[in-house]
């Protein structure tokens, strides 16, 4: 009998999973499981083309709903694994049922750090990451409106490069002295901040913020170096933090990420791999892969 593959998480690692297997003639069961409604899609466009309304939500989709069908994959949508018991090579899942595997890949991803002030949890405050997401802060993405986005990463720089083109007004708040401050270099910072400054953006380095308050439903940003800013909307680009709680619960060593060799496996021995969040600060393990 074939080995089965189940693969937790419908992004865009678990999605070109799903794909490579097939491709490179895997001919065993795949499930995949993923708690978005949606199938595997490409985020890149979230907070650029699909943001602005330019692309429609299937365009999104890395793969068309037929070629899963076609491959014989089981796809589980909105479905939450909620517990991994490693040495029974088992799976429990939100809707109380269990699965078992002989091989599986953790492609959890990550999701938006929050935002480390009081009143963050304020309505007008956003955070994009997935479609839902977008969709979610749409009804105060209008032109017009006064859009203060927190952070000047990619993140901040795409949704302001798009409020500014379709009629709002972005202000960009930034904590670090420029913008890209983790990825570029001063030259380069410096010239994507004159674009955005030419453009109409209000751009502001240097200017955590402190506090986000509340006048009459809309979000006043109170920044250390610029002042109060009343907010229809307010997106936060502030960095990511990686999905290991599952991981973790199982056992398995985890660094900012989940641990894992050259061949992405991970320090749980017996077809348990993971997706590389980044480089481990400590030397990867290299435990054998079970057959």
């Amino acid at each position: 009998m074939s080995a089965n593959v189940v693969i937790v998480g419908g992004g865009h690692a678990g999605g070109q999973a799903v794909a490579s297997l097939r491709q490179g003639g895997f001919d065993g069961d795949i499930t995949l499981v993923t708690a978005e409604q949606s199938l595997p899609y490409q985020r890149p466009p979230l907070s650029k083309a699909y943001l602005a309304g330019e692309l429609p939500r299937e365009r999104l989709l890395m793969r068309p709903s037929a070629f899963y069908e076609g491959a014989g994959v089981d796809v589980r949508l909105g479905i939450e694994v909620t517990g991994l018991d490693a040495g029974r090579r088992s799976l429990t899942l939100s809707d109380g049922g269990q699965l078992t595997y002989d091989h599986m890949i953790l492609a959890t991803g990550g999701r938006p750090r929050p935002l480390p002030c009081p009143g963050a949890d304020h309505p007008a405050v956003h955070y994009l990451r997935t479609i839902a997401d977008v969709d979610a802060m749409r009804p105060r993405f209008v032109p017009g409106a006064c859009i203060v986005i927190v952070g000047a990463g990619y993140i901040g720089l795409e949704v302001a490069a798009v409020a500014i083109k379709h009629g709002l007004r972005p202000v960009v708040l930034e904590m670090a002295p420029m913008v890209l401050a983790r990825v570029a270099s001063p030259e380069v910072a410096g010239f994507f901040e004159n674009v955005h400054r030419g453009a109409g953006v209000d751009l502001r380095t240097g200017a955590a913020v402190s506090a986000i308050d509340d006048r009459d439903g809309k979000a006043v940003v109170v920044s250390m170096a610029g002042g109060r800013i009343e907010a229809d909307l307010v997106v936060a680009g502030v960095g990511l933090l990686p999905n290991v709680e599952l991981a973790q619960a199982a056992g398995i060593d985890c660094d900012n990420g989940i641990v894992v060799d050259a061949f992405c496996r991970t320090s749980v021995p017996g077809g348990l791999c993971g997706r590389r969040l980044q480089q481990p600060s400590k030397p990867p393990v290299r435990p054998a892969l079970a057959s």
